[in-house]
């Protein structure tokens, strides 16, 4: 964890499940692709909140993993499997639930079908099942069981990789959520969605996320009570 005055408090090493477990599950190349990604979101990430004047009170986490049976502030018990959340940034006030996204270049679209594509230079579209997966609503739920609080989910991509309004109708948007490159993450676009101040984390969110970090022993990810 970084120290008191050097930016947001930032837990967790990014990427790291994906360069543990993702070879056997993805392919060497995908998982590189996936680490990669999550790293260098976690540095755009970073940076951004070192320059915002209420960065103190604001924790970042990375790579969570091992939500089983989450409950907490009234709500039924939920589990993610092997879904990792990528990245949290947590205030006192609300989170943002982060998901860096390896695409490559083209557009982010929906084909005629409403699924979620991306046109490529030269005009075929590569399927982008992410867009079409409700994963990131099943995240949120968990946060706001550890946390109390509600949040937003982003999704961040590559320069390369461009987005026409239409990409906002695929079924991942449904319950709402922003989509930027990296950036737009360094130049600060998310002060949109995270408006300056915010109320210093209070920790005992901050406690909750930090038991279910990747790099946690496997008897402190099993969840609250």
């Amino acid at each position: 964890m970084t120290e008191p005055g050097a930016g947001a408090r930032v837990h967790g090493t990014p990427g790291q499940s994906v360069r543990s477990e993702g070879i056997r599950a993805y392919g060497a190349a995908a998982a590189a692709r996936g680490s990669f990604i999550e790293q260098v979101t976690a540095r755009a990430l970073e940076h951004w909140l070192a320059r915002r004047p209420d960065c103190a009170g604001l924790h970042l986490f990375h790579d969570l993993g091992g939500f089983r049976n989450v409950a907490g502030h009234g709500l039924r018990p939920v589990s993610l499997g092997s879904t990792n959340i990528d990245h949290v940034v947590l205030s006192g006030a609300r989170w943002l639930l982060v998901d860096a996204k390896g695409t490559g270049a083209g557009t982010l679209t929906l084909d005629t079908l409403g699924r979620g594509v991306l046109i490529q230079a030269d005009g075929t579209e590569r399927p982008e099942p992410w867009l079409d997966s409700t994963r990131t609503r099943a995240g949120a739920g968990v946060l706001v069981r550890l946390t109390g609080l509600r949040g937003w989910p982003v999704w961040v991509v590559p320069d390369a990789t461009k987005h026409d309004p239409e990409v906002l109708k695929a079924r991942a948007f449904g319950p709402g959520g922003a989509i930027c490159t990296i950036s737009d993450v360094y130049s600060g676009e998310l002060d949109k969605v995270l408006d300056v101040p915010q109320p210093p984390a209070d920790p005992d969110a901050v406690a909750a996320l930090a038991r279910y970090l990747s790099a946690a022993p496997a008897s402190a990810a099993e969840g609250p009570g």
